[in-house]
């Protein structure tokens, strides 16, 4: 047990994949983390309850972690690593005798549900090892792309409607003119389709098609249709990072660490005139404001260390002081609340999403509080790096192929995206109280 311990207190608080291994070195089981220290060291309590959990901690003799930078890669690893090592407790405590699929119905209007291989004429993507698999892929990829889940016939617009899970709604599409009917149709079925694509693999064809479909939206001034678009494109970068391919953990299981050195040493080569980083940081906080014309205003704080996510430090930021659209004032709300935790580990560098007026802002509140850490924005028109020296900013351009640039973007993403979640809770939530 005293192996046990050591690796335990060395494992990292970030998104993985891990392999528990018997005394002969044969995997015994195989499971994913958000935080991997947290939900391995969950099997090695004194005195577990669960039967499942006294088999594992017994049999236990080493553990492997592979990490990875997103809880959706982590899913998609471990579904594959399940079926191709079938480990002895992954197989024990399935779900039933049979896999799970993700079956796409063949109706007017599609939708996604779990189902065991049967005979069936809807088409199934899998299989997975578990419905929590199936389910929390699903869950991420309709935030992105919604759907319906309401049975026919459709009465009313469903209450996913609200919370941006159905969209466009069937009972809205059927209840319009012919040509608006169309259109929406189209919207819908281009929603399911990049889901099968997604299902399928094919995140590379996703990407091009929406943002060919922004462009010729901005070029033709329709600019919510683009502006929703891109955030689409965004949301789907923060989750698949196909740059990142599973595969290529699979052929080298250290390939974040790598990929995570080549990003740090690009950031530090870029910002090294302008403001001084330790050279061996580790630890990026990054902040972003969410509302519509003021309402239901909430902030986000996100944390990466060493690259990737560790979603122990995440926090969101109800707006308590501004009852106007203020972003502005709205992040000095967030920025001065997180700066009176003292208990809270300062990062090495701060980030905020946005230019010169949001950094300021950050500059300004990390001085009122005496904090001296470097500090830097990311604009979003140009993916511009923004940077104070004295009293001179200078806006950094990056190639897009950068790894320094696609290291701040997922990050300043991931901030978005972790803000627009509360923000829709919010709202969701003032919805379900008129309706009480």
């Amino acid at each position: 047990m005293g192996k046990i311990k050591k690796i335990l207190c060395n494992l990292p608080q970030t998104p993985g994949v891990y392999f528990l291994k018997d005394q002969s070195g044969r995997i015994i089981y195989i499971g994913k983390a958000v935080n991997l220290k947290s939900r391995v060291s969950s099997y090695f309590r004194n005195n577990p309850k669960e039967e499942k959990t006294v088999q594992i901690q017994a049999s236990t003799s080493d553990i492997e972690i592979i990490e990875v930078f997103s809880e959706f890669e982590a899913l998609l690893l471990e579904a594959k690593l399940i079926n191709t090592h079938k480990p002895k407790y992954n197989v024990i405590w399935r779900d039933d005798k049979s896999y799970i699929y993700i079956k796409l119905t063949q109706t007017d209007f599609p939708s996604f549900y779990l189902a065991r291989k049967q005979n069936t004429t809807d088409q199934l993507f899998g299989p997975f090892q578990s419905k929590r698999t199936a389910r929390q892929i699903l869950y991420f990829l309709r935030e992105i792309f919604p759907y319906c889940t309401q049975k026919t016939p459709y009465k009313k617009i469903c209450f996913n409607r609200h919370i941006g899970l159905c969209f466009p709604c069937p009972y809205e599409i059927i209840n319009v003119k012919n040509e608006q009917r169309m259109v929406l149709t189209q919207n819908y079925k281009d929603n399911v389709r990049n889901i099968k694509r997604i299902l399928s693999g094919n995140i590379k064809k996703v990407r091009h098609d929406l943002t060919v479909k922004m462009k010729t939206h901005a070029k033709n001034k329709e600019f919510e249709n683009a502006a929703l678009l891109r955030d689409r494109i965004n949301q789907l970068e923060v989750l698949t990072l196909d740059y990142h391919n599973i595969d290529r953990y699979l052929e080298n299981p250290a390939k974040k660490g790598e990929i995570w050195e080549n990003e740090r040493k690009s950031l530090l080569e870029n910002l090294d005139r302008y403001i001084k980083l330790e050279k061996q940081f580790e630890i990026i906080e990054c902040y972003d404001i969410s509302n519509i014309s003021g309402k239901f205003a909430a902030g986000s704080l996100v944390t990466f260390r060493r690259s990737g996510p560790d979603k122990s430090r995440y926090r969101h930021f109800r707006i308590k002081t501004v009852n106007q659209p203020d972003d502005y004032a709205m992040l000095n709300e967030v920025i001065s609340r997180r700066l009176k935790h003292k208990e809270w580990q300062l990062p090495d560098l701060f980030m905020v999403d946005g230019g010169k007026q949001q950094l300021n802002i950050l500059l300004k509140t990390l001085s009122n509080y005496r904090v001296n850490v470097p500090a830097i924005a990311l604009a979003k028109r140009f993916e511009e790096i923004v940077v104070k020296n004295k009293d001179a900013f200078t806006s950094i351009v990056l190639p897009a192929h950068s790894p320094a640039l696609k290291l701040v973007t997922r990050i300043r993403d991931e901030a978005h995206r972790f803000a627009h979640r509360y923000h829709q809770k919010l709202r969701a939530q003032y919805l379900i109280d008129l309706l009480q």
